[in-house]
């Protein structure tokens, strides 16, 4: 999905911040990179900022002489601007349009993200392609951003809507152990019950009322498998010590 968003780096200064932005890129989707007009490209200082996941992409960057040119085949186009005012009025935050941008994405049209130059960022008539301005919120003290760190905050927003990360998120549950079995529910709760009465925490007289507190509370932590392996093992380790001073 992440083929059909464009960055476009516009005038750029420094390869070395062409290499950042492939980094930056290749966390969130692999966003292809276009340079327009840019004051100097060599890719082999711009590789050891890539890292090895940016080097694809920078192997694979375009060359444009006007930003019309790069975006020729985008349908939408989103300008990068740390002012505000004048004909930047209207500007947007990075989730706004990130909310825009995922579903021109996912009907596999394509989008342009342009950024400017580092010690300037984009002029007037760079905005003329653009139909939405996005700002990123900073502290007033010091609003500009590294042009890398600009490409990954609105990188990121647009990836938490996709389905790459859906498919991260569903990834990351299988790796937590499933929850506990009714049956097993019942086999910790007595474990814990037996050792804690042995310890005089729970009543002997009414293990079973005094232990309904307890019983409440592990209700509400959603106990896992690998969870109750290690309370199990708490409560082995706790009768072990009983044994050993009687």
């Amino acid at each position: 999905m992440f083929d059909f968003l464009h960055l476009i780096l516009v005038e750029t200064r420094f390869p070395e911040n062409i290499g950042s932005v492939a980094r930056a890129s290749a966390n969130f989707g692999s966003a292809p990179i276009s340079l327009v007009k840019p004051e100097m490209w060599d890719i082999r200082k711009a590789s050891p900022l890539a890292t090895k996941q940016g080097i694809d992409l920078l192997e694979h960057v375009q060359v444009f002489e006007t930003v019309q040119n790069a975006i020729k085949d985008c349908v939408f186009c989103v300008g990068t601007s740390a002012r505000v005012g004048g004909v930047r009025r209207e500007t947007h935050t990075p989730k706004e349009c990130a909310q825009e941008i995922i579903q021109y994405l996912l009907k596999g049209e394509h989008v342009a993200l342009l950024f400017g130059p580092e010690d300037r960022g984009l002029e007037n008539h760079h905005l003329e392609h653009c139909h939405r301005l996005v700002t990123i919120p900073t502290s007033p003290d010091c609003s500009s951003l590294n042009l890398a760190q600009a490409v990954l905050l609105i990188l990121y927003e647009i990836y938490q809507l996709s389905p790459e990360k859906h498919k991260m998120r569903q990834k990351d549950k299988g790796a937590i152990s499933r929850r506990i079995t009714s049956e097993e529910r019942a086999l910790l709760h007595e474990k814990l019950k037996h050792v804690l009465t042995q310890i005089d925490v729970i009543q002997q007289s009414n293990p079973d009322y005094f232990f309904l507190p307890m019983a409440r509370f592990l209700d509400r932590k959603d106990i896992r498998r690998h969870e109750m392996d290690m309370l199990l093992g708490i409560c082995r380790q706790v009768e072990r010590l009983i044994h050993k001073g009687e």
